[in-house]
């Protein structure tokens, strides 16, 4: 399983079938729209290691 850089939802990567590679890395993605997003703009979803609150799902808020 893999996590979508752009929603966060679980992907099986076995049956995957929105795949993008960016730098030397595979990216799963549960739509054709995450995967747009993404391969637009690949660096908004990807987390800096030394800047962990750069990346977007840091920033959600759910209210349930």
């Amino acid at each position: 399983m893999a996590i979508d850089p752009v929603c966060g939802m679980e992907v099986d990567t076995a049956s995957a079938t929105f795949v993008s590679e960016y730098k030397g890395e595979t990216y799963y993605f549960c739509s054709p729209g995450c995967k747009r997003d993404f391969d637009n703009q690949p660096e908004h979803f990807i987390r800096k290691d030394d800047d962990p609150g750069q990346h977007p799902l840091d920033a959600r808020n759910v209210n349930l």
